[in-house]
């Protein structure tokens, strides 16, 4: 059992940061259910997305994301570390209660592919665990982080329970520091069933997401954690799911 801590430190310049992304999102127009056409949402929103987010819990900015998600009535897919959860416990409980989705980037966010059968079982095992016990939901994706991964990374973890998924959208927003550049990659690259890879710890990610969930809902897309996308679909379209035949086809990010 991991013990677990509370972080409160927050550098003065995140603060700042904090404030002025406050401000602007604080004006996000957001519709109520209450104010929608009563029929089904596959019918006004025909087609699905994944919003997901790596790298986290971040001690500003996740707390940011879940108030942004919460106002546009949307829920995204977290993809945490897992000593950043440990770190920050209280995050995760705020993430799930917002009816968001927490899975699995392994404990310290190394390279799969270079590790020993037991360290990939231990990177992705012992942070399923710590989610399970901070939130009493356990995972069922794990992605492995930078996308590096090879065969027997895959056929390791394939008795656990524990599906890799990766995406369809990259915006690279972990290394764009232009809100607009990341909104229209994210754009350009939707697509029904897509999976968006996007990154916690961001303040360009911050100020997109706002922008991303109004303009893809204006063109008919509804947002589902992952859960709910491998649900709703064949398993020939799961493009982001145990992706065996193209080893290696994300890394390098």
């Amino acid at each position: 059992m991991y013990k677990i801590r509370f972080h409160l430190t927050v550098y003065r310049y995140e603060l700042i940061v904090a404030c002025i992304i406050l401000l602007l999102t604080g004006s996000v127009a957001v519709s109520s259910r209450s104010d929608e056409p009563a029929f089904p949402s596959q019918y006004r929103y025909p087609y699905r997305i994944a919003l997901t987010f790596d790298d986290g819990p971040h001690p500003l900015y996740t707390s940011l994301l879940i108030r942004i998600l919460k106002e546009s009535d949307a829920r995204a897919t977290f993809f945490v570390v897992g000593k950043q959860a440990v770190e920050y416990p209280y995050l995760l409980k705020d993430l799930s209660l917002a009816g968001n989705e927490i899975e699995d980037h392994t404990f310290t966010h190394p390279n799969l592919s270079k590790l020993s059968d037991a360290q990939v079982q231990r990177e992705v095992l012992d942070t399923a665990s710590v989610i399970k016990d901070i939130t009493g939901v356990a995972p069922h994706f794990y992605r492995p982080p930078g996308g590096q991964f090879n065969a027997q990374v895959q056929k390791n973890l394939q008795d656990s329970g524990m599906h890799m998924a990766l995406w369809t959208v990259f915006p690279k927003d972990h290394e764009e520091n232009d809100p607009q550049i990341i909104i229209k990659r994210v754009l350009d690259q939707a697509t029904d069933g897509g999976v968006v890879l996007l990154h916690s710890g961001r303040n360009s990610t911050v100020l997109a997401l706002p922008v991303i969930i109004r303009e893809l809902r204006s063109k008919g897309y509804r947002f589902v954690t992952l859960e709910e996308l491998a649900g709703s679909m064949q398993s020939g379209q799961l493009a982001w799911l145990d992706m065996g035949a193209h080893n290696g086809a994300h890394s390098g990010y």
